[in-house]
């Protein structure tokens, strides 16, 4: 072996030693995340996994008392559970088939008009996104007493000043309850507004300014060249709004911590809390996984639509 090679086997392994302990020094600084990342997320999902494969498990007795199996999962589809099952899923898409889209218009429309160059935008664009800031815990609190069913409510006593009969509202056995669900949801359109306008401040000015010379209109510039170029940002707004709006649960249960009166709010995520708060580990973890499942499919089936997708560098 001459000079030149023991030279350069020194220096490689040099090199390798450099590398190893930059990457004992990387490894060691995220070590308190990666030991949070097992013990606080892994190790429950994992273990919740194993708890849903034993029938009404209640998190007490040893697993050697409980049944074995897919008990849990054929118990969503049968018996009295059946039927709460399928309310709470019912209403949970039906929502969500609703609330998605009108959603995604009302603030994609709102983005558009606090887009204009107008003086004083700044103070508007403040107001919409305030309620964004406010808790959801605090901001439910808020207006279950807006639309409380009894005379004290505000909406009811506005009804009242002008001669309209009390509503329930929240506590109408009805789709009521849903609606106004629906209507105290839509003051939060802050935040998905706020990802709009910053997909439509990034739309070069160029484009709209030679549309504007060859004689396109606002409607045509609008789903020529605001729409297609916005698409990343749809594509990213429909996937967090079908997760989140299937997974609605804090709001309702403060409202109506047992889904309302007959069940009318009883949302997917309030079921599985339901079921958690009564001692029904494995059967509530089962109706998580499910749901799970459920928000995996979809995805996949919404990620098909990504090749309509328009990003920057695309011909």
């Amino acid at each position: 072996m001459n000079k030149n090679t023991k030279y350069k086997d020194i220096l490689k392994t040099g090199k390798t030693l450099a590398a190893l302990k930059s990457n004992i020094t990387g490894y060691l600084l995220i070590l308190p995340l990666l030991i949070g990342l097992i013990i606080f997320t892994i190790y429950p999902l994992l273990l919740s996994l194993y708890n849903s494969f034993y029938l009404d498990y209640d998190g007490f007795n040893n697993y050697s008392e409980f049944e074995f199996g897919f008990g849990n999962y054929i118990k969503a589809f049968s018996g009295y559970e059946s039927k709460l099952f399928f309310k709470s899923v019912g209403i949970t898409f039906s929502y969500a088939v609703i609330m998605v889209p009108l959603g995604l218009v009302l603030s994609f429309a709102v983005a558009l008009f606090l887009n204009q160059k107008i003086r004083g935008m700044v103070v508007f664009r403040l107001i919409y996104y305030i309620p964004c800031l406010i808790p959801s815990i605090v901001n439910a609190i808020v207006f279950g007493y807006i639309f409380n069913s009894e005379d004290y409510g505000l909406m009811n006593t506005f009804f009242a000043s002008i001669g309209i009969p009390a509503r329930e509202f929240f506590y109408s056995a009805s789709s009521e309850a849903v609606v106004t669900f629906a209507v105290m949801s839509l003051f939060g359109v802050g935040g998905a507004m706020l990802i709009w306008l910053a997909g439509l401040k990034s739309i070069p000015q160029s484009y709209y300014e030679a549309a504007t010379l060859e004689g396109s209109g606002y409607f045509t510039q609008l789903f020529k060249i605001t729409v297609p170029l916005c698409t990343p940002y749809i594509f990213y707004q429909l996937i967090t709004s079908v997760i989140g709006t299937i997974q609605i649960c804090d709001q309702v249960y403060v409202l109506t911590s047992e889904g309302g009166r007959d069940y009318s709010l009883l949302f997917y995520g309030v079921y599985i809390y339901r079921e958690f708060q009564r001692n029904n580990f494995g059967y509530s973890a089962a109706l998580a996984y499910m749901l799970f499942i459920v928000i995996a499919i979809l995805s996949a089936i919404l990620f098909r639509f990504n090749k309509y997708v328009y990003y920057e560098g695309d011909n």
